[in-house]
């Protein structure tokens, strides 16, 4: 064969696999978009039903876990004493037990036996009709029956 058409037969492979690779970009790069089909279908549309949530509330405990007597709020309901009430009530025992503060707090707490009921007290704040006036680690000052008594710590 003549070098001219060895010449001539490469160079016409050569522009075939050019134009295959150009082919294969320009379809790529512009794909064709398939033809969409009108078809009315039926689509049926369930709603997912609500699921109701399961609903909770935190009440107070009406005992305290580590002293085993009633906390200190009290309900708001009114209180009616019986004339009998009025003369037990006037011979409570009440004794002090002691103080709870935290180191970085000028808050205290007393820690006051009220009738075999302990409640922790803060200074001006009243439990059964017994108001804690002030107090320190060694003794406190109630009010009840307009009587002011001092109770040291047993």
């Amino acid at each position: 064969m003549n070098s001219k058409t060895k010449t001539y037969a490469l160079l016409v492979i050569v522009i075939c696999i050019w134009g295959y690779i150009g082919y294969k970009i320009l379809s790529k790069l512009n794909p064709e978009l398939p033809e969409i089909l009108n078809e009315s279908e039926v689509v049926s549309f369930n709603p997912k039903k609500k699921v109701k949530i399961d609903t909770f509330s935190i009440q107070t405990a009406d005992r305290d876990p580590f002293l085993g007597s009633l906390s200190i709020k009290r309900s708001k309901k009114a209180h009616f004493q019986n004339s009998n009430n009025k003369k037990a009530s006037s011979t409570r025992s009440i004794t002090y037990k002691g103080l709870i503060k935290k180191q970085q707090s000028k808050e205290q707490i007393f820690v006051v036996d009220i009738d075999n009921k302990q409640y922790l007290l803060k200074q001006s704040q009243t439990v059964d009709s017994v108001k804690l006036i002030r107090g320190n680690a060694k003794s406190i000052v109630v009010r009840f029956n307009n009587k002011t008594q001092t109770i040291t710590l047993k």
